[in-house]
């Protein structure tokens, strides 16, 4: 179905998000849960690098003939189509399915969905490289491409292998192009330049992780044919040290050794597997592949990521205290950049095949109540979309066993949304982060949330022992700082309870969780301005049933009166004759006398549906939007 939205469809600002849910009928309303969650005890995250939605549409299409993700957009019109998908990937059932930003701190340093669905060309410019996304994904921290694990002002930033090590978890990056690429090496080492590849490899050798799996290996070819030794990745006594035993893991490089690490039990704990290919276990391998359909050209004699994957898997899991692994489809990037429709497809299966090894490995070995597993990308690679895109967007087609009809529009990375699926014990609360809005992909989160779920959990660093340390505090006059304008919503669902019949209606009542916004600016930034907050909330369905946001109205209110600061007006419902909560509406504003210190913002949210709507657990949301005022 297509949907027209006005002239100014691409407007975004969302900064908090409110589940919203309701029962009609005998059906009780959902509650916020009383317990907090329990923290994973194992982590994995599996990373596409490259791997857009449309990656992984075209890859589905080529072996099961379905895509899940198409959509068709149309900015001169204000048109957006999805098209209706099938999932078809084991981690497309995930129950935690968003998108995610990718941005670095330097280069664009943003995500703007007006932007982004307005010029088919904007996404193309400023993108994240793998090492500033790497080094967000694994710290929670932006920094600027090209750097690894250091923010921008140099300082070295906590990864989360780190922390898991200092939890005595066993820990492990697993990959298919050299073991210290940009992804991998975000995990497990510290540098200024992510081209120091034999300087990160000796950190990452001499460092806490585990296991270490990829390619790079000197002695060999891209075709996994001996050559003259090539020492730029790795140095010669770094080398020598794996082979002769001289570091705490056990070195394998056959492909024979890494299928028995698959399919053993009670093996090392402790691994180094060095493939033996120079840059990608498949990727670079010699054999003109376009054209032909996918796995055509012989491949060669060497583990693929998913036997990786499993033996990985089989060494840390030996670790009673939980794991952290990090498994990257390196290559899929590599195949953007050049490209190649055909080996896009190979990487990408065995990327999916990696995902169905851990999915197995949760449910046989572990559960869903003590692993998250999140799978995502750290930015699309390519600009891979329909053929008959731009100015337009138009939708990745084509039948099984065939390769898809698209189109390449980039040799390099793009700024646009990936996507991320999450499944497992945190995964909500993952979710929760998703608060930026986009009018395509719909709730998106930024990639430092993925290593703040982490950190969220397993804390970043020990409660430090109590000794006498001195504490010191400058505190400027009120309105000198800089500062910050920040909002906050507390935890919690609006459950709309009660259903009172009042004659033509049936009236549900509930309360926003608190809205705080904290400001602290200093009178020269901020001016003689203040701030504004606003809300919206989206249609309530249950199955297939839907509910319009014009039925949702509000009263705001304070938790303490304060001068400067204004309510916004009460807005009613559509059948009390208002608007609804359908359109933006003003919960407070702040004049320059009000806007300073912290207010807490709260209302009353009301539901009035006919009294002959169907029974049925409703939800929807309810976003909060905080705006300077100059």
């Amino acid at each position: 179905m297509t949907s027209r939205v006005p002239s100014a469809w691409l407007k975004v600002a969302g900064t908090g998000a409110l589940a919203g849910s309701l029962a009609l009928g005998a059906s009780t309303p959902a509650l916020a849960t009383d317990s907090a969650p329990t923290g994973p005890k194992n982590i994995i995250v599996l990373i596409g690098d490259g791997m857009g939605y449309n990656h992984i549409d075209a890859t589905s299409l080529y072996q099961h003939g379905t895509t899940n993700h198409q959509v068709a957009v149309d900015p001169a019109a204000g048109t957006v189509e999805h098209v209706p998908g099938t999932p078809s990937q084991v981690f497309q059932s995930f129950p935690v399915q968003v998108a995610m930003s990718t941005h670095s701190a330097n280069g664009r340093a943003e995500y703007d969905p007006t932007k982004a669905w307005a010029d088919f060309t904007w996404i193309a410019e400023g993108a994240t490289d793998s090492a500033a996304a790497g080094t967000a994904l694994a710290t929670g921290v932006k920094t600027n491409n090209g750097i690894l694990g250091v923010d921008p002002a140099g300082n070295v930033v906590k990864n989360v292998a780190e922390r898991a090590a200092e939890l005595d978890k066993a820990t492990g990056v697993v990959t298919s192009v050299p073991f210290n690429h940009a992804t991998p090496a975000a995990w497990g080492a510290h540098n200024a330049s992510r081209n120091d590849s034999t300087g990160i490899s000796t950190e990452m050798i001499d460092g806490p992780l585990d296991v270490i799996m990829g390619a790079g290996h000197p002695g060999y070819d891209d075709d996994h044919q001996p050559r003259d030794s090539d020492y730029s990745l790795i140095s010669e006594s770094d080398f020598q040290r794996l082979q002769d035993g001289q570091t705490a893991r056990t070195f394998i490089e056959d492909r024979a050794d890494f299928e028995a690490l698959a399919t053993t039990e009670g093996g090392p704990t402790q691994v180094f597997g060095l493939a033996q290919v120079a840059n990608t276990l498949q990727q670079g391998r010699s054999g003109d592949s376009e054209g032909q359909l996918p796995f055509a050209v012989a491949q060669n004699d060497v583990p693929s990521l998913e036997t990786m994957t499993k033996g990985a898997l089989n060494a840390l899991e030996q670790d009673e205290d939980g794991l952290f692994l990090m498994v990257e489809g390196g290559a899929i990037d590599w195949t953007g950049h050049a490209n190649e429709t055909t080996r896009n497809i190979e990487e990408t299966v065995d990327f999916n095949a990696s995902v169905e090894a851990v999915v197995e490995w949760v449910e046989t070995e572990s559960s869903w109540d003590e692993t998250l597993v999140i799978v995502t990308a750290d930015h699309e690679t390519g600009y891979l979309d329909g053929s008959s895109s731009d100015p337009t967007w138009t939708p990745i087609t084509g039948d099984k066993g065939q390769l898809p009809d698209q189109k390449w529009f980039s040799g390099n990375h793009t700024n646009q949304l990936v996507p991320l699926f999450a499944k497992g014990v945190g995964s909500d609360l993952l979710g929760s982060y998703a608060v930026g809005s986009d009018p395509v992909r719909g709730a998106y989160l930024d990639n430092v949330d993925v290593a703040r779920v982490a950190f969220e959990s397993w804390g970043r660093e020990d409660a430090p022992e109590q000794e006498g340390i001195e504490i010191q505090a400058n505190v400027p006059e009120i309105g000198e700082a800089e500062g910050n304008l920040t909002l906050t919503v507390a935890d919690g669902v609006v459950a709309l309870d009660g259903g009172k019949n009042i004659g033509d209606r049936l009236r549900f009542l509930g309360q926003l969780p608190t809205v705080s916004v904290t400001d602290s600016r200093s009178n020269a930034v901020a001016g003689t301005g203040g701030w504004t907050v606003s809300g919206q909330a989206t249609d309530l369905s249950s199955q297939g049933q839907t509910i319009r946001a014009q039925h949702l109205g509000w009263t705001p209110s304070t938790a303490a009166a304060k001068p400067g600061v204004t309510l916004g007006s009460p807005v009613r419902t559509v059948m009390g004759e208002g608007t609804g909560l359908g359109a933006p509406a003003t919960l407070a504003t702040a004049s320059t006398e009000g806007r300073l210190g912290t207010t807490d913002l709260g209302a009353e949210i009301g539901l009035e549906v006919p009294v002959d709507t169907r029974a049925g657990e409703y939800t929807g949301a309810l976003s909060v939007s905080l705006f300077p005022v100059d």
